[in-house]
């Protein structure tokens, strides 16, 4: 089966948990969607709890793991590869580190959407889910 895509019968669900202090757990997860996403599987990654630093357009320049890009680049390619990325609106409140809008909500790096955990609950039902 080498070289061949694999087609997932559910999406894989992605939840980085984790920010810089356990960048290796972080890094694992962005690196496991971007592979997935690559070999045809649906997937999407959500930014929960200490995750959310993730979703500031700072953040993760200068943050990787031996032998893998830094976390910015690897966000940079799930981006491109067009796999949503999802942020919790709470856990943006408490965990991203990024400066405030107009509006009073927090600046999040180009192609975040925010959303409720209950979201991500529900998917669970169906999705396979990985918490990084």
């Amino acid at each position: 089966m080498s070289g061949q895509h694999i087609k997932a019968e559910h999406e894989v669900q992605v939840v980085i948990l984790s920010g810089p202090e356990s960048a290796e757990r972080a890094v694992f997860g962005f690196s496991s969607a971007l592979a997935a996403a690559a070999s045809g599987v649906s997937v999407r990654v959500v930014l929960s709890m200490y995750g959310a630093y993730w979703a500031a357009s700072t953040s993760g320049q200068g943050v990787s793991v031996t032998d893998f890009p830094p976390v910015a680049e690897l966000l940079e390619q799930l981006t491109e590869l067009k796999v949503p990325i999802e942020a919790c609106s709470t856990c943006i409140d408490n965990y991203c580190p990024s400066p405030m809008d107009e509006r009073g909500l927090r600046v999040l790096r180009s192609g975040i959407v925010r959303i409720g955990l209950g979201v991500v609950a529900m998917r669970m039902a169906s999705a396979n889910t990985i918490l990084c």
